[in-house]
């Protein structure tokens, strides 16, 4: 009889330990405010639709969703790297790789003939909740948006630079 406890005792044990490691506890939550960084360009909402799917090529996303008649672009999730997203802590920014996800979103708003403004925002995926982006990542698409609309060649007067 002291056996068959014994055995039962050892099977229950192991068991245990081994269903209980397969589980996950902790499930990672995508926030829902979204902060985003925002540009004008003297540029046609078509053209700006062009430059952003360069900026996101070049700057190692993937293009996601795109949504052309609410003039939204999305990229599929990237890591967060080390200066992108922070953890508001004790009035300071903490910064660095906390095993997040980020996805961007992106929105063209047409401003009239040849203006429009786009918007840009990063969403988070993490275990670790309230976390913000720095808008470096943000910043850096824009810019390569505005890099690829600039005329060839800029006009400069001594009224200043007209791109």
């Amino acid at each position: 009889m002291k056996k068959r406890h014994l055995i039962v005792a050892v099977l229950l044990v192991i068991g245990v330990m081994t269903g209980a490691c397969n589980k996950p506890f902790l499930h990672a939550k995508t926030s829902k405010n979204v902060q985003f960084e925002s540009r004008e360009f003297r540029a046609s909402a078509n053209q700006c639709y062009y430059a952003l799917r360069y900026a996101f090529k070049i700057n190692g996303y993937s293009m996601g969703s795109e949504n052309l008649t609410d003039g939204i672009l999305t990229t599929t999730w990237a890591p967060v790297t080390s200066d992108s997203h922070y953890l508001p802590l004790f009035d300071s920014r903490d910064y660095g790789v906390t095993g997040a996800y980020h996805q961007l979103e992106a929105r063209v708003v047409p401003r009239g003939q040849d203006r429009t403004k786009l918007e840009i925002g990063s969403r988070v995926k993490g275990v670790v909740s309230n976390m913000k982006t720095s808008g470096v990542e943000e910043r850096k698409i824009l810019a390569t948006v505005g890099n690829y609309l600039r005329k060839s060649e800029p006009e400069i007067t001594n009224e200043g630079i007209e791109e």
